[in-house]
């Protein structure tokens, strides 16, 4: 004889095995997203993109569409800010350890966050440092004391 809970869980079972109109809904639109790439890769190959000769165009729809050119900063401050009771001495010192301490477009951005974190200082004369990693591919160095 088998209990109401095994009845129950037997039907649940049955009711997860896909059926035909998901299997063709899933299909369809898999389908539909394959082709919409495949269009924008074919129109970047019109437009005159081959790989590795140069950067394809913008075309809705790319691989690259929300690829962006960035700037990258490592901040740092001297001495050390202080910051809900801990020193920092660099951004990353608040945040979790990934390639590059934050994640702006530009290195004014950078700079202008760096500025604000200068309301931290914990002495008259701090220095702030920012080592970036250009879109352009340089690596550029600034410094400025905290106003």
């Amino acid at each position: 004889m088998t209990s109401a809970s095994e009845k129950s869980s037997a039907s649940t079972a049955c009711d997860a095995e896909p059926s035909a109109a998901r299997i063709l809904y899933c299909a369809a639109l898999l389908a539909g997203l394959v082709l919409v790439q495949a269009r924008a890769e074919l129109t970047q190959v019109e437009r005159g993109y081959r790989p590795f000769l140069h950067a394809p165009s913008r075309v809705p729809y790319s691989w690259d569409m929300f690829a962006i050119r960035l700037d990258r900063c490592v901040l740092t401050w001297d001495p050390p800010l202080s910051v809900e009771g801990q020193r920092v001495g660099a951004w990353q010192d608040r945040t979790y350890p990934i390639e590059f301490d934050t994640v702006y477009n530009r290195v004014g951005d950078y700079g202008g966050a760096a500025r604000a974190a200068c309301g931290f200082r914990t002495s008259a004369r701090t220095r702030t440092s920012l080592v970036c990693a250009t879109a352009e591919g340089r690596i550029d160095r600034y410094a400025f004391d905290c106003p």
